[in-house]
């Protein structure tokens, strides 16, 4: 056990070491790519979490918009049971000078996640012509003319409030259609309470009266009052922005020093009753937040790590493939089989995968957090490629000397 430990942790450092791998099986391949792998992911994650703060107190303007916009009377910002309630509605694209500051947007909408949105639909002709016309216009058009038109919608700020008579017609609107899915729920009404209800039948009619609106909303579902902010806003180029929901906020800023940082957070590490009056608790808000986020980070990035494996295989085996080649053209002992060129390139992984999250780590208080796994992979490969062209130089050096030796021997030889 002692020499295998040895090996494992070791041949990273040692050649000696590492040559040990052409003696040993496969298994300590495998063994390694499973501890890079869970090397990466902690670096990754760290990387992504702990510097947060770091970021946060080195953004000097977006901090002082968070300590006005939270600490905001007119907002009145309190936390009940997770979740986040405010005095009104607030759009500070609309009106940049009542919460706006340093060319930071706030918007604030309490409102319930699941609000649905008074969203427009409408078909745009295709030909350049810009026509619009509504969807009874284009329910009426001619097979070959229908092809002139795309359907698209276009997000409110306005909530639709579904009314008894709303209801009732998408009810009768379903039974025309003969829809499957609202008989089977009709029979689990007396389950489900009317407002729940409501939202179900909501969500089958628009499903059944307009087109595919996954380009819109990711479930197919019928528009969410929240996504209004996304659709207008972040996916009209906004950068600096905090937006704060009922269960979630999000946020964009830039530090000091130039570097940009998305984020999000919720409200689970708040107590009941939770005000916001100071700097100091604006500032907690955004950390405490961001730091809520964390178990769901976790499973993000495991999820993700877990498909870098084929990278992490494929590292070795492209790296172990081209030390065989120079092995064999230096006729080096050790590049006999490809197999021990692998061996001896896999025996790197373990320390090669610590190595590199704790670069990774560091690389996130420099690298935006969307390019962290890509970062964790250039390390990884880079620390590899690194030690790879250690061991090849030295295992030149070796060869020659070796040569040097021999024909010395020789010399001698030839002499007696």
């Amino acid at each position: 056990m002692k020499k295998w430990l040895k090996f494992i942790g070791l041949s990273f450092f040692s050649d000696k070491i590492a040559k040990e791998a052409l003696k040993r099986g496969y298994l300590n391949i495998v063994l390694g790519m499973f501890f890079a792998l869970a090397f990466l992911f902690c670096g990754i994650l760290a990387a992504d979490v702990l510097p947060f703060s770091t970021h946060y107190n080195n953004s000097s303007d977006f901090k002082e918009f968070v300590r006005k916009a939270v600490t905001s009377e007119s907002l009145n910002l309190e936390v009940k049971s997770q979740k986040i309630t405010a005095s009104r509605v607030a759009d500070s694209f609309l009106n940049e000078e009542e919460y706006g500051l340093n060319g930071y947007n706030l918007v604030v909408d309490t409102r319930p996640a699941d609000a649905f949105d008074d969203f427009e639909a409408y078909y745009l002709s295709n030909d350049g012509k810009e026509q619009k016309i509504t969807p009874e216009e284009y329910s009426l058009l001619s097979d070959v003319a229908k092809r002139n038109f795309d359907f698209k919608i276009s997000y409110t700020p306005n909530e639709l409030i579904l009314t008894d008579e709303l209801t009732a017609e998408h009810e009768n609107y379903l039974t025309d259609k003969n829809s499957e899915a609202f008989s089977e729920l009709q029979k689990k009404q007396g389950e489900l309470s009317r407002e729940e209800y409501q939202k179900r039948v909501y969500n089958l009619y628009v499903k059944a009266y307009y087109p595919d609106l996954t380009a819109y909303e990711n479930t197919g579902s019928a528009p969410l009052l929240r996504n209004y902010y996304y659709h207008t806003y972040v996916d009209g180029g906004a950068e600096k922005y905090l937006f704060i929901f009922d269960d979630s906020c999000v946020g964009s800023f830039e530090t000091n020093s130039g570097m940009k940082v998305t984020f999000y957070g919720f409200y689970k590490n708040f107590a009941d009753g939770t005000h916001f009056s100071t700097a100091e608790d604006a500032d907690g808000f955004i950390k405490n937040s961001f730091n809520a986020t964390a178990p769901l980070s976790s499973y993000v990035y495991f999820m993700n790590t877990i498909r870098l494996l084929p990278f992490v295989i494929l590292m070795p085996l492209v790296l172990a493939l081209l030390a065989y080649c120079v092995l064999r053209i230096m006729k080096s002992d050790a590049g006999k089989s490809i197999g021990g060129s692998i061996k001896i390139i896999g025996s790197y992984l373990l320390v090669g995968g610590l190595l590199s999250s704790i670069i990774t780590f560091i690389c996130g208080y420099f690298v935006p957090r969307g390019s962290l796994m890509i970062a964790a992979l250039l390390v990884l490969f880079i620390t590899l490629l690194i030690r790879t062209a250690i061991f090849l130089i030295t295992e030149k050096l070796n060869v020659k000397k070796t040569a040097e030796a021999k024909a010395e021997d020789n010399v001698t030889e030839t002499l007696k």
